[in-house]
């Protein structure tokens, strides 16, 4: 039954990070654009909150690995390593800043 209830736990998870990572790499580009307007303090607090996503995503590349996702799921998060590649040179520049 702990087994059941851990996968449960794990799918839900699962989900909920291809969604929110999903959201918050889309965003990058809206960040970039409004990024030279954000004080020190609000371009810190990005920084430090964006490692908390790379966490996630790495902990996705594992579960995936390791295959823990559905098909779905699978292909969710091919889809955002796509979105990753698209927008990782704009975070680079914006962490470099």
């Amino acid at each position: 039954m702990a087994e059941v209830v851990q996968g449960s736990t794990r799918a839900l998870t699962i989900e909920r990070y291809l969604t929110s990572l999903a959201d918050e790499w889309a965003s990058i580009p809206v960040v970039a654009e409004e990024w030279p307007a954000w004080d020190e303090l609000a371009r810190l607090t990005f920084v430090l909150e964006w490692s908390m996503y790379e966490d996630r995503l790495a902990q996705l590349a594992d579960w995936a690995e390791e295959g823990r996702l559905t098909a779905m799921q699978h292909e969710r998060y091919r889809e955002l390593l796509r979105l990753v590649a698209r927008h990782r040179p704009t975070l680079t520049k914006l962490l470099a800043d």
